[in-house]
């Protein structure tokens, strides 16, 4: 009995994703980036001509002129052990056929785009959505998921909590140096101050040594007179 609810649960796991990657395909990815660009804000009309051509009027670019379908490519995300609810991303690129050379090469046509080539499979609704799309269900899917309370602080916040951690770090090990260099210069003026102490009381040690040799000497000489005397006189 467990190995027969074991052979369907996997069975029925088998067919959920392949059902999941059969509406994340190629065709599908072209589909949703076909709506996703009809809809967008900017956009006055975009209708198929063809196989892989388009009309567009375009507001924002602005553009007015064929679109032409280069190519498509699906990926999936490298998150392991990190759940967005999102699997795939797929990639349209396209061409605008009558977009001015001098054009392609300025900053508000890369803007343009970043908004029309890139789409992301919702593994909740089952769908390609746009970039707008993307980003308001990551929004809410942050402010929703208490359990990525603590992950988006630290994605948010977490270089700035290591930098000030180490500043403090460095100024601690710093402090304690300066105090340890302090100490030892402290040590060493003490050191020095016996060793000058040490040298002044040697130096009057032998002051006195040579002031009583001098006493000595004085006295001997005084002997050695008083001898000659007496020895005189004896010879008398």
């Amino acid at each position: 009995m467990p190995s027969t609810i074991r052979f369907l649960t996997l069975l029925l796991a088998t067919c959920l994703a392949s059902t999941a990657a059969a509406s994340a395909d190629r065709d599908a990815l072209i589909e949703a980036w076909a709506a996703n660009m009809a809809q967008l804000p900017g956009t006055s009309s975009f209708e198929q001509t063809g196989e892989d051509t388009w009309t567009l009027s375009d507001t924002d670019l602005p553009y007015e002129g064929s679109v032409r379908l280069i190519g498509a490519l699906i990926r999936p995300y490298e998150t392991p052990g990190f759940d967005s609810g999102f699997s795939q991303f797929g990639m349209v690129e396209f061409d605008l056929v009558d977009l001015p050379e001098e054009r392609r090469n300025s900053q508000s046509y890369y803007y343009w785009l970043a908004d029309r080539q890139t789409l992301h499979y919702s593994d909740e609704e089952q769908r390609w959505l746009g970039q707008q799309e993307y980003l308001s269900a990551v929004s809410t899917y942050y402010d929703t998921d208490l359990s990525l309370g603590p992950l988006s602080f630290m994605v948010n916040y977490g270089i700035w909590i290591l930098l000030i951690a180490l500043i403090v770090f460095v100024f601690m090990v710093f402090k304690r140096q300066t105090v340890k260099a302090r100490s030892l210069m402290d040590d060493s003026a003490d050191i020095n101050q016996k060793a000058r102490e040490n040298l002044d009381r040697s130096e009057a040690m032998q002051n006195e040594v040579l002031e009583i040799a001098r006493e000595s000497r004085d006295l001997h000489r005084e002997t050695n007179k008083l001898l000659s005397e007496i020895l005189v006189r004896l010879q008398r």
